[in-house]
């Protein structure tokens, strides 16, 4: 799971929430969800969470190794869109952390 700011097209940055279907960085589907408290508060990870939540954004199906991405979704602008994508497309976990 990693915390994203973005500010694509939108007059203030938010911050969603990325969490991978298998828990690596590689080639899969990744989860978005909105941050509910942006003020730092104490919140559960979305880490088990589905579709179903009120927070869920939608989610990508990436493949890194052609460098493409599919949004599955109606709650993310293109410009926010392509700012996720290439975070995770770039995107090198710390050494020992998924």
């Amino acid at each position: 799971m990693v915390i994203l700011k973005i500010s694509a097209d939108t007059p203030e940055e938010r911050e969603v929430e990325i969490v991978t279907e298998r828990g690596l960085w590689e080639t899969g589907i990744y989860k978005i969800f909105g941050v509910s408290d942006p003020n730092g508060a104490l919140r559960e990870s979305k880490e088990s969470a589905d579709k179903s939540d009120p927070d869920f954004l939608g989610e990508f199906n990436v493949n890194k190794e052609n460098a493409d991405w599919e949004y599955r979704g109606e709650k993310i602008s293109d410009d926010e869109q392509k700012e996720i994508a290439d975070f995770i497309l770039d995107y090198q976990p710390p050494d020992g952390v998924y």
